[in-house]
């Protein structure tokens, strides 16, 4: 069996391929390894897609004045330039302008970041990503399985992780009056109309 080697770049490196491609490339930093990242399918960015909506719409609905962005890098301790899915930061700690003009990697740690697992990234998810969100700061960690349809809440303070499945509601201490019913992020496959062939 072949193994997969991931060239070993350091963070100044990482971000200067990123601002050459005009940080379109399809990869991540993570300790010090560049991970390349392909599309999740349609199962996951339909979750994504769902998540971020309902955090908009409650954005809209509680004047929430934090920092909500999805696919965007984060400068994080060490050898890390993680994107992750969804990223959140409070009204009191936004994060601060770039520091040059083409730069795009957020350099303050989120206060809730939401990664959706697909097969291409399901074990950096569950393994490495998550100890380096816990080590850096986050205060809340979603991990989205659309195979298990279920959400599983990790906090540094709080143990053992809150698993959520289809009946429960989805809130946080952070988003204060933020709430969706867990079976509501789960709407992938989409419904087949008659006219659309269906029966």
């Amino acid at each position: 069996m072949a193994t997969v080697v991931h060239p070993h770049v350091h963070a100044d490196e990482f971000e200067m391929l990123q601002e050459n491609a005009g940080w379109t490339l399809d990869m991540e930093l993570i300790a010090g390894e560049a991970v390349v990242v392909p599309p999740i399918g349609e199962q996951a960015s339909s979750t994504q897609g769902e998540l971020y909506l309902a955090l908009r719409r409650w954005q809209a609905d509680t004047a929430d004045e934090g920092v909500l962005l999805q696919d965007v890098f984060v400068a994080l301790p060490g050898e890390n330039r993680p994107a992750p899915d969804i990223s959140w930061w409070s009204a009191e700690h936004p994060p601060p302008p770039p520091l040059r003009a083409l730069d795009r990697a957020k350099r303050r740690i989120p206060d809730v970041v939401i990664e959706v697992l697909s097969p291409s990234t399901r074990a950096n998810d569950l393994g490495v990503k998550r100890e380096m969100y816990m080590r850096s700061g986050v205060r809340e960690l979603w991990l989205v399985d659309p195979d298990a349809r279920t959400v599983t809440r990790v906090r540094p303070d709080a143990a053992p992780d809150e698993v959520l499945g289809e009946g429960s509601t989805l809130t946080s201490e952070l988003l204060e009056g933020f709430a969706i019913d867990v079976a509501r992020i789960f709407v992938f496959p989409f419904p087949v109309s008659p006219a659309d062939g269906g029966s």
